[in-house]
């Protein structure tokens, strides 16, 4: 269990169906990609993509599309790839990622990562880093969250999106692929029964997730649903559930810096 304070309050979250406890000490326990939570729990439902690691490496391979296969199979030949997997996340390797990760959610025009919870999270032993190497240069990080049967993708980020040269941004492409390949076969070594994704866009209208989508298609996997929910623990998580549930972003805000002013008197 990982606990890291956010929004004034002590969270605690757990991942991929891992026994629920309740700690002290905290008022809200996140539950992220569960089979079933709770029935006091708030929840959401969470689509995703599962590669089942049981089978054989071979039918793993035969699982992956005509295009994902030629890719993963050209990498080391057009570009040297080299793959580095970093289980065990010392401090200076989340900053490195978290630095990485915030150039690249910029040049999407995403929101940047938070370092607290990554960190507590790499501490407590719940994430594994992967890197892509090219050209002696990190161009693509992923960061997995793991339990002993499961491994799931949290972050990916790649650099290709800065780069003016086609042939550049081709081998960055196969590197990605290369690095996700590398990852399954990394997780199935460890004895892990699944794969996950780590989410599939459900809608119709967004063009950049339908590619994602349709990126991870090919390398096979099953669609599956899950669960996000949070409980409160405390009466500041259920308040915070409540206004979550009934108020926006930005009400939720401006009610929280009411709230702090009015305890400050």
């Amino acid at each position: 269990m990982v606990t890291y304070p956010k929004h004034g309050l002590r969270m605690a979250e757990l991942w991929l169906d891992a026994p629920i406890a309740k700690p002290e000490g905290c008022d809200l326990l996140l539950l992220y990609q569960y089979r079933a939570v709770p029935a006091e729990a708030v929840g959401s439902p969470f689509s995703t993509l599962v590669l089942d690691l049981e089978v054989s490496e071979e039918a793993l391979l035969q699982g992956l599309n005509r295009e994902t296969k030629y890719q993963v199979r050209r990498a080391p030949t057009k570009a040297t790839v080299e793959c580095i997997h970093e289980p065990l996340a010392s401090d200076e390797v989340c900053h490195r990622f978290h630095a990485f990760y915030n150039e690249f959610a910029a040049a999407k025009g995403l929101a940047g990562l938070a370092l607290p919870p990554l960190l507590a999270r790499a501490r407590g032993a719940t994430l594994h880093f992967s890197r892509a190497v090219l050209g002696g240069a990190t161009v693509v990080w992923h960061v997995h969250v793991v339990t002993q049967d499961r491994a799931a993708l949290l972050y990916s980020a790649s650099q290709f999106r800065n780069l003016d040269d086609g042939d550049a941004r081709a081998n960055v492409g196969r590197a990605n692929r290369l690095l996700h390949w590398s990852d399954i076969l990394a997780f199935k070594a460890q004895g892990k029964k699944v794969y996950d994704f780590g989410g599939w866009y459900t809608g119709t209208e967004d063009e950049s997730l339908l590619r994602i989508n349709q990126f991870k298609q090919g390398f096979g996997g099953t669609r599956t649903q899950q669960v996000n929910a949070a409980l409160a623990l405390s009466w500041r998580g259920w308040l915070y559930l409540q206004l979550r549930q009934h108020f926006s972003q930005g009400q939720r805000k401006a009610i929280r810096q009411k709230l702090l002013g009015l305890v400050g008197r």
